[in-house]
């Protein structure tokens, strides 16, 4: 009796543990991930909301430093142009703010909004945040 109870708890362990996070289909796969980088969360596009608006977004835990990946994102990547909007804001003594960065896809005009440099405690890499909405289509003459 005992084993076959262990076995059940065994069983639903192996059964109740979540999939490995993967870039849902549709992801821009030019869009620049930086190396180092470890999907840890999906979510979207959200189906309630206006085509013209539903992004995804995606967070990467980096294990490359703050300033790194602010310099990654500053970089022209091919097919991506940077903003001149970016923002790497002072930390409020421990707690840092995160840094924003703002790419736009030269084929198609879609945005993706990067926010950089919240610490992830559980292996002490650099979060990054990534949101991608479709880009506008172009007004009919």
């Amino acid at each position: 009796m005992k084993s076959a109870l262990l076995g059940l708890v065994l069983v639903g362990c192996a059964v109740g543990r979540p999939a490995a996070p993967a870039l849902p289909d549709g992801f821009p796969a030019d869009f620049p991930i930086p190396p180092g980088a470890r999907l840890v969360a999906v979510t979207g596009p959200l189906p309630f909301l206006p085509a013209e608006i539903r992004g995804t977004t995606v967070e990467w835990t980096s294990s490359l430093s703050r300033p790194e990946l602010e310099t990654f994102y500053r970089a022209r990547h091919p097919g991506w142009i940077p903003s001149s909007l970016a923002t790497s804001p002072p930390s409020l003594g421990p707690i840092p703010l995160p840094g924003t960065f703002l790419l736009r896809r030269v084929t198609d005009g879609a945005l993706a909004s990067i926010v950089i440099g919240m610490p992830n405690p559980i292996d002490s890499g650099t979060l990054v945040a990534v949101t991608i909405v479709p880009g506008r289509p172009a007004p009919t003459p």
